[in-house]
């Protein structure tokens, strides 16, 4: 009998080790993990179940978002930044949810869009996309 506990035991270990294992192998897993997201980002998926209006910021320099951004998306780059915030406020209206990404969360040039148009611009409902560009991509991905 106890040689039977024993060997359940074993199996019952190695069982969950294994799982632990592919849990800390998944790359989908260390994301959930390493990457949490703070309090003024939203992910893709929070940001696809907005219900009211959405308007896409690109905070990518300008080669990039050329050659491709999120479908809609203006492009809002620091260093072009008097040329494109017209359109960016032509588009925008009260109520309208702002969602800025650049290439990835180790990107800081989203964070200074959003700050700026917070500040300078007030607009209250302007969020970062977690993960950025790459979760973008990601999702794409089958």
């Amino acid at each position: 009998m106890a040689s039977l506990r024993r060997s359940w035991l074993g199996i019952l270990t190695a069982a969950t080790l294994l799982a632990a294992a592919a849990l800390a192998l998944d790359p989908r897993t260390r994301a959930l993990f390493s990457d949490p997201v703070a309090p003024d980002e939203l992910t893709l998926a929070a940001a696809r179940d907005h219900r009211g209006p959405l308007l896409w910021l690109d905070a990518r320099h300008g080669a990039a978002y050329a050659s491709a951004h999120i479908p809609e998306a203006l492009p809002l780059d620091l260093d072009q930044w008097d040329a494109q915030i017209m359109d960016v406020i032509a588009r925008w209206q009260p109520g309208t949810r702002v969602v800025v990404y650049c290439d990835d969360s180790a990107c800081s040039s989203s964070r200074q869009v959003a700050e700026r148009l917070r500040r300078d611009y007030q607009f209250d409902d302007v969020w970062l996309l977690h993960g950025g560009w790459s979760s973008w991509q990601r999702a794409l991905q089958p």
